[in-house]
């Protein structure tokens, strides 16, 4: 089963909420290691379309935690900044309100975190965190977001690249930066078209990189695509390695 869910909407969607938390609830009904429902905002005092829902000391009492008929877990609101610092380990589902991308996707990271579903405030805010884990559109009001799939060539490279650094820090490494510098800048060369976002949605769907470590090839295509540099990395025989690819795609 999927554990990344989102909803279809922009703006302020009572309806998207409601349904988020009834979906939400029937998750935590079949899942026993489910702790907690968070619902999880920029800050503490952006709840205001909440009361719309359940009326102003429902809402207070959701700050500290309170349970709902219909669910076995409580629901909480905390935001973004007690739930990075959170020292206990639930196992929650975290409704995200209104948060973009880049919040949710540190989610991804943290071990309290077992099902998201995200509410956006733009649809556009959340396309890179959709694409990037393929997330289930739940209203049934649309066919939901398409992901972009890198080239052949490109997931060869990925691969490869993958396969020779060290997965827990990334390109950290000077022998593993280089050889990402080389990589990319072949690919930028040599292939029609290189989207940060997508390559970058790869890397953590099918390859299991960390977010926060596929961001640094994201930075390095953004800046060759930005019509900038970077230093480091090979800048000459280029060619040698995209005519490898191009052989392993054929052999594929």
């Amino acid at each position: 089963m999927s554990n990344k869910f989102y909803y279809d909407t922009e703006g302020n969607d009572d309806a998207a909420y409601s349904f988020a938390m009834q979906y939400a609830s029937k998750i935590a009904n079949n899942d026993m290691d489910i702790e907690r429902i968070v619902l999880l905002s920029h800050t503490n005092h952006n709840t205001g379309w909440f009361d719309r829902l359940f009326g102003r000391e429902t809402v207070k009492q959701l700050l500290r935690g309170i349970k709902f008929e219909d669910c076995r877990v409580i629901y909480q609101f905390v935001s973004k900044a007690r739930y990075k610092n959170q020292s206990f380990k639930n196992q929650d589902i975290v409704i995200c309100c209104a948060l973009d991308s880049e919040d949710i996707l540190k989610l991804d990271e943290m071990e309290s975190t077992r099902y998201i579903i995200a509410i956006p405030w733009l649809k556009a805010d959340i396309v890179k965190w959709v694409k990037t884990w393929n997330a289930i559109e739940i209203s049934g009001k649309s066919d939901g977001i398409k992901i972009s799939e890198p080239s052949e060539i490109v997931k060869i490279a990925m691969k490869e690249l993958t396969e020779s650094i060290n997965m827990s820090t990334g390109i950290g490494h000077s022998s593993d930066n280089d050889r990402a510098k080389t990589y990319i800048r072949t690919l930028y060369k040599y292939e029609n078209e290189l989207n940060a976002d997508t390559v970058g949605a790869y890397l953590v769907r099918e390859l299991n990189w960390k977010p926060s470590n596929s961001k640094e090839i994201e930075y390095l295509i953004n800046k060759l695509n930005q019509g900038s540099y970077f230093k480091g990395g090979d800048k000459t025989g280029l060619k040698y390695h995209y005519k490898r690819w191009q052989e392993k795609v054929k052999n594929k």
